[in-house]
């Protein structure tokens, strides 16, 4: 076995193996105990690659075929250690054996891929459910909001303006906003990801509009022109929105500004953002430029919900 340049495990195509272990379930589980045993030794070459936590999982694998082997194969003690060693070298050393070895080495990991995959499915779902009974509460506080005051379904956005993916949230939460015009509000809060240069220059630019009342405006000339975000950007916008220059330019480099996003960032952090966008729809988490529809199956059940009250 050896690690893919994805970093996932696979097995080459050398040691793939085939169906007699199958026929043979007790053969297959000494030889698949064997061959583990001989892998956490580091001697057997194929699985020389393996890492440390992997090999942890396989000798303890086989460990339990061990104690099956010993515990149902009365004919295992009438074979010396080392005969049965020098038989088993032998047999996997072949190509057949080594074909019907890697066989079920495969299918024993393909099974509990399957089965870790199913119980994160499930874990997933339960937290998502768990979210409508107890959802997370994040204040709006001075973020800028957009949609009517008394609207039924708050949404806390978390975003940052050189991200690819946050210009389709934002493009998704202008459909939203034409969906339920009347049920929805958006709040905005600053989550400018390290890696992007121009992320955190673009908030403190549009907290300066908002000082202003023009941080909408702002927000959607910084998503439009997301390739053109630099310093003149900043300012010839500031000019077309109408702006008092000085102030836009004092505010958006004042201690108030960094401020004010980072203390955003922090309250991303402290609620599970770990990347842009992320929204909470009333308190469930959305993470990610998830479609229209994700949001209205989320947005639907809560004023189904709030109508039964």
């Amino acid at each position: 076995m050896y690690l893919s340049p994805s970093g996932i495990s696979v097995i080459p195509p050398l040691v793939r193996l085939r169906d007699r272990l199958v026929q043979e379930p007790k053969i297959g589980l000494v030889l698949f105990g064997y061959l583990l045993v001989r892998a956490q030794n580091d001697i057997q070459p194929n699985f020389m690659r393996l890492t440390h936590s992997m090999k942890n999982r396989l000798s303890a694998v086989a460990l339990v075929a061990g104690a099956l082997l010993l515990s149902s194969s009365p004919a295992r003690a009438e074979i010396s250690d080392k005969d049965f060693a020098s038989a088993m070298d032998k047999y996997i050393q072949s190509d057949s054996g080594a074909e019907k070895l890697s066989t079920t080495v495969e299918r024993y990991f393909q099974k509990k891929q399957v089965e870790e995959a199913r119980k994160q499915q499930e874990a997933k779902a339960a937290a998502f459910e768990e979210q409508f009974k107890n959802p997370v509460k994040i204040d709006v506080g001075s973020s800028p909001v957009h949609g009517p005051k008394d609207a039924k379904v708050t949404i806390i956005e978390f975003s940052d303006f050189q991200c690819p993916y946050c210009k389709r949230g934002y493009t998704t939460m202008e459909e939203v906003m034409k969906a339920y015009p009347k049920d929805v509000k958006v709040a905005f809060k600053h989550y400018p990801l390290p890696f992007h240069p121009q992320a955190m220059p673009a908030a403190k630019a549009s907290w300066a509009a908002q000082q202003q009342g023009k941080f909408w405006e702002f927000h959607n000339e910084l998503f439009e022109n997301q390739d053109k975000l630099n310093e003149a950007f900043y300012t010839a916008t500031a000019t077309k929105l109408g702006l008092n220059l000085q102030k836009f330019e004092a505010d958006r480099k004042s201690d108030a500004a960094e401020k004010a996003v980072k203390d955003d960032y922090e309250i991303g952090q402290k609620n599970g953002i770990e990347g842009t966008p992320g929204f909470f729809v009333g308190g469930v988490q959305v993470e990610g430029a998830q479609p229209l529809d994700n949001f209205q199956k989320i947005i639907d059940r809560l004023l189904n919900k709030a109508a039964k009250k």
